[in-house]
């Protein structure tokens, strides 16, 4: 009788970061917005961008052309699908999902993903974030004007990130 081979794959906290795409059905919603040209490749749209949170994840940020010999030793089917293969995941196949990603509107594309996301895990929004960027204001200032109401945004003197300490700064004030 022969004895029975083993094959280890490394996990580790990627199986984590997968079901979590699997349950907040990241592929799928990819997919379902993006025509694939899965006839050409092994690897849909959406799961080309999970390999990519999965990789990005995996705390090495590898470039695309090492994706394959990231893979080598994980569990793909696990982690990504039945049947893709590390070659399978390669720069080409990568490229051209990150060039579909830009020619249907990324920013849109994640927006809708980032806001099924917090629906999905109930999350509460209680902070806007704003865009560090700086503001050009045009118009009367409300400079003489309670800084402290919040129904108002204060323009003031202040940082600029542009280094014109000469220009006025807008400044959101939250309670």
């Amino acid at each position: 009788m022969l004895p029975v081979q083993y094959q280890f794959k490394n996990l580790n906290h990627l199986g984590l970061v997968a079901a979590m795409c699997r349950e907040l059905k990241i592929a799928e919603y990819i997919d379902a917005r993006i025509t694939n040209d899965s006839d050409a490749r092994n690897v849909t749209i959406g799961q080309a961008v999970v390999a990519m949170i999965i990789n990005g994840l995996g705390f090495t940020g590898q470039t695309l052309y090492m994706f394959p010999e990231f893979f080598e030793d994980k569990p793909i089917d696990r982690l990504i699908g039945e049947g893709i293969q590390p070659e399978h995941l390669n720069d080409k196949v990568l490229g051209r999902a990150l060039d579909s990603l830009y020619d249907a509107g990324v920013s849109d594309l994640y927006l809708n993903l980032a806001v099924k996301v917090v629906n999905h895990l109930k999350l509460p929004c209680k902070a806007l974030n704003l865009d560090g960027t700086s503001f050009h204001v045009d118009g009367i200032y409300n400079s003489h004007e309670n800084p402290d109401d919040l129904n108002c945004i204060h323009i003031c003197r202040g940082y600029s990130r542009d280094h014109r300490p000469d220009l006025n700064q807008v400044v959101c004030k939250r309670q």
